[in-house]
């Protein structure tokens, strides 16, 4: 059957003319998250999550703030005026009542504010696009806690909440909480501090209006698989003793399926012996049994955000672990109401991922994204896209750069209108916009290396290679490339600048000359690392340092030239501030500055709205548009794949045209 309903097509327009949805592919990978299905809006909701540890930069675990639909089809990020603080293990439930979605509680990780991880207690909920703070009564409410039981009894139009846990005192111990407690919209009253059970799972069977559990017991070493109702009369949670339980209930997801009229329990981890395919069980309350039902063989999920389509019937899994492999994703699985797993196409639009090739071809009004890093960190992704009118079109051709291109460079050599992509700093790859042509076995060409500088000077007919990272050290080499070969220059150290890389490199029309600035790196492996805020400029032969006050230290920055003003626009980057001789702190940042090369000065700019922060995302000039883009970027564990435009006074979340629409169900 269609499941696209003529409210769904209209939310589909309605959202692709808004300016405060955008189509990033999808969340990148995360665990914790959660999410629920809006029934009035058609949508899931998807909140927060952590991100993966962000060993290098800021030496922590992060959370997320974003907000996401998943409407059937595709993921579509949401952009509401106002937004909770990022957490996990936070509750999300629909309130059928007020045709809303309710999030309750969860942790704010450590490396997001300078103490332990702190628990939360708020409430929020997300409505007409937007959340929304509910106060609730002050005098009384649950305790701050994380991976609390948390569903909607519809009949009786009240939030139960049971157990979870949190931080005593010493800020490191976890404590277990086994109260229950309701919330009627305005008031939490405590009812209950029974039963002593971990690990709860929450839902509201609505055609028996009678919310259950799933827990583990708190008082056996092994696993003990335990169920309640919950008897809303008397306040107390009543133990049922199914004939069958789900193989394992721990870390597992407890859903209430319309269509079946039954409770659907997936995944778990067992104390040993966990099975590596996914399970489902459905719950027969006649019988008061768990049965469980055939599927087809997926990887086991964990800490999955987990919901029900209503519309859809279906079942929607997303990030987590994967059980055995290790490692977040950003998966997405549904449970169709066959019982049958699938993976939705997701593949119309660049994946989430930073350091890729992203270059502007006025010749041909369109825009050029190469490669670049995927957010798994493990490999760089070796496709190749067309970017114009605001669609994304991947292109199909032979030859060129590999996936294994690593840290591609781009310039666009306008005399012969051509994209220049370098891999690893060396092997060159010319795009006419029909064909590749591959520079990879020259007799002379630059050494290895990555997060090196590219830039095409018109005035010298070629493009510009300098510095990056080769394995052991920085470099401060200076090469440049004709269409045909390399030639390195001959240039003394005191008219170059320092050994670097990630630093920022463009051709400033104004000035006429290919410009640098900041970066980090060091001389020698016997140096420590330097943080750069100077700014050189390059005339053909030599480098000279520009004296100026610059926006300060940073690298990975995101850049662009406005090529009918010749002025620079950069945006973020990854920014160190000194703490004390020994010690910086490092944080991604999302300022945005103007480069003026005839006046020799920056000028810090005050957007009214302001992308997430970032480093090493791809911003140029989009030819039909007239506007500067940014794509992409990574920041504190999370890999990015939005797109934003420069209107000249602020920046602007950029839709894909309603031409494409989102798909319908499979």
């Amino acid at each position: 059957m269609s499941s696209l309903s003529p409210k769904r097509l209209f939310l589909c327009v309605l959202a692709l003319l808004s300016a405060t949805s955008a189509f990033a592919s999808f969340p990148s990978a995360r665990s914790l998250a959660r999410m629920a299905y809006d029934e009035r809006e058609e949508v899931t909701i998807l909140f927060g999550g952590r991100g993966t540890v962000d060993a290098a930069t800021t030496s922590g675990l992060h959370a997320s703030d974003e907000t996401w639909f998943w409407n059937g089809g595709r993921w579509l990020q949401q952009y509401p005026a106002t937004k909770p603080p990022a957490r996990s293990a936070h509750n999300m439930v629909y309130d059928s009542k007020n045709g809303r979605v309710v999030m309750f509680g969860g942790r704010v990780e450590a490396a997001e504010r300078a103490a332990d991880a702190t628990f939360l207690n708020d409430l929020w909920a997300y409505e007409n696009g937007n959340w929304i703070a509910i106060d609730g009564s002050a005098s009384e409410r649950p305790a701050p806690r994380q991976n609390a039981g948390m569903a909607y009894d519809r009949a009786r139009d009240r939030f139960v909440v049971y157990g979870g846990s949190r931080l005593t005192a010493d800020g490191v111990t976890l404590e277990n909480l086994f109260d229950t407690w309701e919330f009627d919209g305005t008031n939490w009253t405590k009812v209950s501090d029974a039963p002593e059970v971990l690990k709860p799972l929450l839902a509201y069977d609505i055609n028996a209006g009678i919310t259950y559990m799933i827990a583990l017991s708190s008082s056996t070493t092994g696993e003990s698989r335990l169920m309640y109702r919950y008897d809303a009369a008397a306040h107390a949670w009543v133990a049922l003793a199914p004939t069958a339980m789900p193989t394992c209930v721990n870390e597992g997801y407890l859903i209430y399926r319309h269509h079946t009229q039954k409770l659907l329990f997936l995944g778990g981890l067992c104390t040993s012996g966990t099975p590596n395919a996914e399970e489902a069980w459905e719950y027969d309350r006649a019988a008061n049994t768990w049965t469980k039902t055939t599927t087809n063989a997926i990887n086991r999920g964990v800490a999955q955000a987990v919901s029900y389509d209503t519309v859809g019937g279906t079942v929607v899994q997303f990030g987590g672990t994967v059980s055995f492999a290790g490692g977040q994703t950003s998966i997405t699985t549904l449970l169709k109401p066959t019982n049958q797993f699938a993976s939705p196409n997701l593949t119309l639009r660049p994946t989430p991922r930073s350091l890729a090739g992203f270059q502007s071809d006025p010749a041909r009004g369109t825009i050029w994204l190469y490669g670049g890093l995927d957010e798994s960190t493990e490999f760089y992704n070796g496709d190749f896209w067309s970017y114009r009118a605001g669609a994304w079109s991947r292109v199909s051709t032979t030859g060129g750069p590999t996936s294994g291109c690593q840290t591609p460079l781009a310039a666009f050599d306008s005399d012969r209108a051509k994209l220049v992509v370098v891999c690893s700093g060396t092997d060159v790859h010319e795009w006419d916009g029909t064909e590749w042509k591959s520079f990879t076995t020259l007799s002379k060409e630059p050494s290895a290396r990555f997060y090196g500088g590219l830039a095409y000077d018109p005035n010298l007919k070629k493009t510009i290679l300098f510095g990056g990272y080769a394995l052991s050290n920085y470099r401060h080499d200076t090469w440049t490339w004709n269409g045909t070969e390399w030639a390195e220059l001959d240039i003394r150290n005191n008219q170059r600048p320092p050994h670097r890389g990630l630093f920022a490199m463009w051709y400033d029309p104004l000035q006429k000359k290919v410009l640098l600035y900041g970066g980090l790196g060091r001389g020698s492996v016997n140096e420590r690392i330097t943080r750069y805020s100077d700014m050189w400029s390059f005339n053909g032969t030599a480098w000279t340092k520009i004296e100026t006050t610059t926006p300060g230290t940073r690298f990975g920055p995101q850049i662009a030239v406005n090529p009918t003003t010749g002025k620079l626009l950069l945006f973020g980057g990854l920014r160190a501030e000194t703490i004390d001789e020994d010690s910086i702190r490092q944080f991604f940042d999302n300022d945005t500055w103007e480069w003026d090369g005839a006046a020799g000065k920056w000028t810090e700019l005050d957007p009214a709205t302001l992308p997430d922060p970032r480093e090493n995302g791809s911003m140029t000039w989009d030819p039909v548009t007239g506007q500067l883009v940014m794509f992409g970027g990574y920041a504190n564990g999370f890999f990015r794949s939005d797109i934003w435009a420069w209107n000249g006074t602020n920046w602007v979340v950029r839709p894909e045209p309603s031409g494409r629409g989102r798909s319908v169900r499979h």
